[in-house]
């Protein structure tokens, strides 16, 4: 089972217990161990993901504020179009 579904999976467990009709104490430990599992699940997650290199992106909030990608690449190989 993928971690992305393991998450899905707790917490659909979490919904359901309640009603299940499991004594007080039981469904405490229960609701415990389970947000464990959707915590160190969640730190993994994390961690793959920034061993991939991948992090938040800033977004601009206006498309002017931003810059075209191509205008990136016309600096890389300087100014020689004034030559």
């Amino acid at each position: 089972m993928s971690k992305e579904m393991t998450i899905i999976a707790l917490g659909l467990w979490i919904i359901v217990l309640p009603y299940l009709g499991i004594p007080g104490d039981w469904r405490v430990v229960l609701l415990v161990l389970s947000g464990i599992g959707i915590a160190v699940t969640g730190f993994l997650l994390r961690g793959e993901a920034i061993s991939r290199g991948t992090r938040p992106r800033a977004h601009d909030s206006y498309v002017e504020s931003s810059q075209p990608m191509h205008v990136h690449e016309e600096y890389k190989e300087g100014i020689t179009s004034l030559n």
